[in-house]
């Protein structure tokens, strides 16, 4: 019913039998035996009670980040364990010390009021820690794509018929764990985003922005690299230092000051490279620019400081901005957006865009596509650097 592959170095060459005809997830050893062994669920069909219970597993590494505390909405849980008995299987990991629903501060477990707050969960040690192992199973219906509305027809066959060298990508994020030493709950994690490829895929616009999230969104740039169709990969361009460069078009658009040097780092894609230090790395420091400036305004941390020093008038009329209720995150996604939802390749069969990048099938797009990208922050005389993989 089930084969069970631990992972590790001796095992990476059984990976490569795993075909697209399977589901692939990823679990602790001991949370699939105490899943698998036990008696009472709410189902005669045990394989079925037990395949729900690693998809819904499955969503939940996708919701998890450092914490060990998640927010699921009923309506999930309802789509994963269909019938009247969906609550059974919340108790039932809660009884094997997976998961339990715990309150919130204010000793509410939700409030579909006006602050709209979902059920609680926090994530056992029991889980977080286990050993993982790969689960795979035969695949027991074609895979579907769900959206929230239509979307190009050439986007959306490629989010549904895009597959995956799964044995490949195992193997690479298997050696970048070992490598950088990261803890074996994140492997989990980019692992089970992985694999929710082997089931049914999704478009959908975010809630409060107009960005457009999908089955690959979520991917890590090492597991993306191994998506094909019609056994080729994509193509793709991105723009350098995106979200600082957004930033530029939010304010020639608004006629708010910006410095001279900004612009020309953003174009030039070396604003991260302004705030290295030798105890701050690129990637540190495009954390705390993000943290700090760019998706919240916190004018007390250190590296804020440090921008108004770089950047004075930049910094000024990031001040102005913190006061409107609409946070700069929002305006910056929404322009990125504006400028990537819009791009069309007119020669590639297939495309998707993936926030401030777009992936296609044909090279003899990029020509086209570089241009509509130019043109778009030419009208607020912004240059953007862009970065162009050919495959």
């Amino acid at each position: 019913m089930y084969e069970i592959i631990t992972l590790n170095h001796e095992n990476l060459s059984v990976i490569k039998t795993i075909a697209d005809k399977h589901n692939i997830f990823v679990c602790g050893t001991n949370t699939f035996n105490a899943l698998y062994n036990y008696e009472k669920y709410p189902l005669k069909n045990r394989k079925l009670a037990i395949r729900n219970m690693l998809v819904f597993l499955q969503y939940v590494d996708t919701l998890l980040t450092d914490k060990s505390t998640i927010t699921i909405s009923a309506h999930k849980i309802r789509d994963v364990f269909t019938g009247a008995k969906y609550r059974v299987y919340i108790d039932i990991l809660a009884e094997l010390e997976i998961i339990t629903r715990v309150p919130y501060a204010d000793g509410k477990f939700y409030d579909y009021g006006e602050t709209k707050r979902y059920c609680q969960y926090r994530i056992h040690n029991r889980y977080i820690l286990d050993k993982v192992c790969l689960v795979i199973a035969p695949k027991d219906r074609p895979t579907k794509l769900i959206s929230d509305k239509k979307y190009p027809a050439k986007f959306e066959k490629t989010i549904r018929d895009t597959k995956c060298n799964y044995s490949e990508a195992i193997k690479d994020e298997f050696y970048n764990y070992v490598l950088t030493g990261m803890p074996e709950n994140k492997l989990r994690i980019r692992l089970s985003r992985l694999f929710a490829l082997s089931n049914d895929r999704y478009i959908k616009q975010g809630e409060k922005v107009d960005r457009v999230y999908h089955s690959f969104s979520n991917l890590s740039k090492i597991s993306r690299k191994h998506l094909h169709i019609d056994n080729k990969g994509f193509h793709d361009i991105d723009i350098k230092n995106c979200q600082p460069l957004l930033l530029c078009y939010l304010l020639r658009q608004l006629n708010m000051s910006v410095d001279d040097n900004y612009i020309l780092d953003c174009e030039n894609g070396n604003v991260y490279e302004r705030f290295i230090t030798k105890e701050r790395d690129r990637d540190n420091v495009k954390t705390e620019l993000y943290s700090a400036i760019y998706f919240d305004f916190k004018a007390k941390e250190p590296i804020a400081d440090e921008f108004k020093n770089t950047y004075p008038a930049t910094y000024q009329s990031l001040q102005i901005l913190d006061c409107d209720p609409v946070t700069l995150a929002s305006k910056l996604q929404n322009i990125e957006a504006s400028v990537f939802n819009g791009l069309k390749p007119k020669k590639s069969k297939y495309y998707f865009t993936l926030f401030d990048a777009i992936y296609f099938s044909d090279s003899g797009d990029i020509q086209d596509l570089v241009k509509q990208l130019q043109d778009s922050f030419a009208i607020y005389c912004i240059s953007p650097k862009l970065s162009i993989t050919c495959k």
